[in-house]
């Protein structure tokens, strides 16, 4: 029995740097196959076939979303701080990865992927509003009452995605980190920001 020769988070990695610059579609076994550095039968083996991967990609890539936001929210103690931090890491994101976020370029495709890839993407968005209803709750304190969460959850999460599909289009992370703070003025600080 052969033992495997490379460790998963590294070839995930790789695969899903393939997968976020080309989008699912246009990426080929063959791509995979170079970028990862393994062989296609150990993509198999390992993963399955490339929709499968596909799959594993999505959530090895929400697992380091999830884990950003749990440090941020470690490191910040008030919504303000928390808030700007989160937007601004998807701004100021490391070299090697492409401009924008995989959940949401998956998501600009929804319609021509499979139903369970759909449903997926739904889920890691209603997790993202749902943690930022959270923050909204645990800062209330910071806003004037009454504050309607839900609400501006799903305003707040609406321009999160918005500011993503503008890294991808429009890189420029000064002109995004100004639109990120200009879209935070909006919540009804009880001091302004």
């Amino acid at each position: 029995m052969r033992t495997k020769e490379f460790e998963t988070t590294a070839v995930l990695d790789k695969a899903m740097l393939v997968f976020w610059r080309q989008g699912y579609e246009q990426t080929s076994m063959q791509n995979l196959v170079d970028e990862m550095g393994i062989h296609r039968r150990s993509i198999y083996d390992t993963f399955g076939d490339k929709h499968q991967l596909f799959i594993a990609v999505l959530a090895h890539y929400h697992d380091q979303i999830t884990a950003t936001f749990n440090q941020i929210i470690n490191d910040y103690s008030d919504l303000s701080s928390r808030l700007t931090a989160i937007f601004e890491a998807f701004i100021n994101h490391p070299a090697q990865q492409p401009d924008g976020c995989l959940v949401v370029n998956t998501a600009t495709a929804l319609s021509t992927l499979e139903e369970d890839i759909q449903q997926l993407i739904k889920r890691y968005l209603q997790q993202e509003q749902a943690m930022l209803q959270r923050l909204l709750i645990e800062g209330q304190a910071e806003l004037q009452p009454p504050i309607k969460s839900e609400l501006l959850a799903a305003t707040l999460q609406n321009a999160l995605v918005g500011i993503r599909v503008m890294a991808k289009v429009n890189p420029d992370s000064e002109a995004l980190i100004v639109t990120a703070h200009q879209t935070l003025q909006i919540l009804p600080w009880k001091e302004a920001l």
